[in-house]
């Protein structure tokens, strides 16, 4: 007695779930509308076309020109990663800005008019040099040599103008690579 209510319980359990396999005739006819579907694509794509795709691909990359001169901020090769690299970040996205409040003429004659100047340092080989910017566009190059001295400043990044006389003025810059200075003139 105990079997044959086994046996009715586990069909009332099963029997609601048989008729909505049973009603789908979609869930039998699936393989075929896969078929069908595949007759209907594009033809497929040959080794030697996916080969020339690739190759047109590369092409294209080592065409790309590569950034000139070197980037901005610390050098570090690809498997060295400082210990607090987060605080090197943060350093380097706050650039030292300055206000000139004169106008300066560089050696080659280009005037720096008054404003605020975002000043970052460059090496090109052994020469240093001090870029001058307003936004995004640069208004001066100046070339500046490496004292190595800190004139005493407290931050990592840091840059400042100090008149020397009526006719110069002093740019001292610092960062985690060098500690530049440089004598511009000042417009008579």
């Amino acid at each position: 007695m105990k079997k044959i209510f086994l046996l009715i319980a586990i069909f009332c359990i099963f029997c609601p779930v048989l008729p909505s396999f049973a009603d789908d005739g979609d869930f039998w006819d699936e393989p075929m509308k896969i078929d069908e579907a595949a007759k209907s694509q594009q033809k497929a794509v040959t080794d030697q076309e996916f080969e020339k795709v690739l190759k047109m691909f590369k092409k294209k990359t080592k065409d790309k020109k590569k950034p000139q001169g070197q980037p901005i901020g610390p050098q570090l090769q690809e498997n060295q990663t400082p210990p607090d690299a987060n605080a090197f970040k943060v350093t380097y996205e706050s650039y030292p800005t300055v206000m000139i409040p004169v106008t300066l003429l560089t050696d080659n004659d280009t005037e720096i008019p008054p404003g605020y100047y975002r000043i970052l340092s460059v090496k090109n080989g052994n020469e240093y040099y001090l870029n001058f910017y307003q936004g995004s566009s640069i208004i001066a190059k100046i070339k500046a040599h490496n004292t190595g001295n800190d004139h005493n400043q407290k931050s990592l990044n840091y840059t400042k103008v100090i008149p020397v006389n009526d006719e110069y003025m002093n740019v001292i810059y610092g960062d985690i690579d060098c500690n530049l200075e440089t004598r511009i003139r000042i417009k008579q």
